[in-house]
């Protein structure tokens, strides 16, 4: 709603409080415009202040002005000083004074507590507690003294200011004790993502960094595929240099790829790099044929078709030296997407008979067949496509990987949209994305949002197509994949009901791209921009 707001007429704002340490909007849209700005909450000024102080009858002003520059007018410690602690004893600084006046006259469990609830990074559950051996029974009290707050029945956590000063003053040996019991609590929990990021954030705090690194491995790719991009943070806080080659390829390629969603094309280069050199030295040439294709994937976006074709050779030899059917696969997939770049039509379908004759020895290659199922559509091969399409849709109807099944029904949706069937076609792509709204990854969302789109434009509903392209943006702008935000600007520019309106969706679209290094795009979205002021 915010980045929706950029585009607006209208003058109106979006005020969002939050407590959680997690960032809600970003700071900046993909072209370097301002789109939040993060106040915190100062204090209360005097008067309203003094206010809230209630059980003192009769303050001097000396002694009123020094609590409220001693509470900086925060309304917890001005409640903490309502509630009993002392108003005349004169402390330096607000740290000495919670520390004094609050934490000296608690107990010890209610201590403790308060450490454990302080270790946590979200509200937790009594079961999370009680992990800890502790007596829960002083909740109440801390509750009511305004040091906990109850988020829901039997839901608590800690309020910041109190988070703040427990963190910075536990050693590191009770740290490291509560991080570990953290992540022992969250690794008896179901598993999901959530759970899993919270369990590698305190493996990472406490002495396990070497279980969460592994974890990292396994599921990282998962866990980004489902959004969750903010493990990017999680990694670098590790000191990959130290680690052995045969973990240090695998965390790398996988910053790499964060990076290279995120368009940072220039630092996820040079991750890749040396991840490629640890991949060789760790004897791990399935990493290393993958890391090829993500840096021939950059090559490309930055309009180096020659290097990127170079790069897949190069990954295919080692792929059909393992027998690795679906790297190699993927890669004369995006072989074919090269040469169909460079108008070379004949070698284009040259590779994508080879991921064909694949397919037909290996009925698990269901994602390379989607892929190829459009590739040829593109191509105008539609009963080669048609044959994929409904082959592909059968076979995940029959399956649970529900997600398989969105991205076969997109494919069908595409192949009725080449057939001017734009009702069966948005029917499927309508679909699709419902599904993918549940289980989806953002990335495949914004593609298949383009998409459904796309057929709107072509059956002549250009406002929807216009809702949905601006829906789309919102998503990519969310999760800062800026070459989504790229196209679905120039998309906009090439549907926009007005000249000036055009002209800006273009302009910001330039800038992405030329942001990213992405030449080729460039040049296609100045024949936009040449289009747009001729009028055509």
């Amino acid at each position: 709603m915010t980045l929706g707001l950029l585009g607006s007429e209208e003058s109106i704002g979006l005020v969002i409080f939050s407590r959680s340490f997690k960032p809600v909007v970003p700071t900046k849209d993909a072209e370097g415009r301002i789109t939040s700005l993060v106040l915190p909450l100062d204090g209360l000024d005097s008067d309203s202040a003094r206010n809230l102080l209630t059980g003192f009858e009769d303050l001097s002003t000396e002694q009123w002005l020094h609590i409220h520059g001693l509470s900086r007018g925060h309304p917890l410690v001005l409640e903490l000083i309502n509630r009993g602690a002392s108003a005349g004893a004169f402390h330096d600084t607000l740290e000495h004074y919670v520390t004094k006046e609050i934490f000296s006259k608690l107990s010890a469990e209610q201590k403790r507590v308060l450490t454990v609830l302080s270790i946590f990074r979200e509200a937790v559950t009594l079961d999370a507690l009680l992990a800890h051996e502790l007596d829960v029974d002083v909740l109440d009290s801390l509750v009511e003294q305004g040091l906990a707050r109850q988020v829901d029945t039997d839901v608590y956590d800690v309020h910041d200011l109190i988070r703040e000063f427990l963190v910075r003053s536990i050693d590191d040996q009770t740290k490291q004790s509560v991080h570990s019991n953290c992540a022992l609590y969250y690794s008896k929990l179901s598993k999901s993502s959530e759970t899993t990021l919270e369990q590698i954030y305190h493996e990472l705090a406490s002495e396990h960094e070497q279980e969460a690194i592994e974890k990292i491995v396994e599921f990282g790719r998962q866990l980004v595929s489902q959004g969750h991009l903010e493990l990017l943070s999680l990694i670098e806080s590790v000191n990959l240099e130290r680690l052995q080659p045969s973990l240090m390829a695998p965390m790398m390629q996988l910053q790499g790829d964060i990076l290279l969603m995120l368009g940072r094309f220039d630092q996820a280069t040079e991750i890749f790099d040396t991840a490629s050199n640890a991949a060789k030295d760790a004897k791990l040439p399935v990493v290393y044929s993958e890391i090829l294709g993500s840096q021939a994937d950059i090559a490309m976006k930055q309009g180096q078709t020659d290097k990127a074709l170079s790069a897949h050779k190069e990954a295919l030899e080692v792929q059909v030296e393992l027998g690795d059917a679906k790297g190699a696969a993927r890669t004369y997939n995006n072989m074919g997407y090269l040469y169909r770049r460079k108008n070379d039509r004949t070698k284009a379908l040259e590779a994508y008979s080879e991921v064909e004759a694949i397919i037909s020895s290996d009925e698990s290659l269901l994602g390379a067949q989607i892929i190829l199922g459009r590739a040829l559509l593109d191509l105008g091969e539609v009963e080669r496509a048609r044959k994929h399409a409904f082959e592909a849709f059968e076979r995940t109807d029959k399956a649970n990987d529900m997600l398989a099944h969105a991205r076969a029904q997109a494919l069908l949706g595409r192949y009725h949209a080449k057939m001017s069937d734009a009702e069966t076609s948005m029917h499927h792509y309508t679909e699709s994305l419902n599904i993918m709204s549940d289980v989806g990854d953002p990335v495949s969302m914004v593609e298949l949002m383009i998409l459904l789109g796309e057929v709107l434009e072509d059956s002549g509903r250009s406002e929807e197509a216009i809702e949905r392209y601006r829906e789309a943006l919102i998503i990519a702008e969310a999760n800062d994949l800026r070459m989504q935000i790229g196209e679905l600007l120039s998309k906009l520019g090439g549907v926009a009901p007005d000249r000036q309106r055009r002209m800006e969706y273009l302009q910001r679209a330039l800038a992405v791209f030329r942001e990213l290094g992405a030449r080729t795009r460039m040049r296609e979205v100045q024949s936009q921009v040449h289009s747009a002021i001729m009028g055509r």
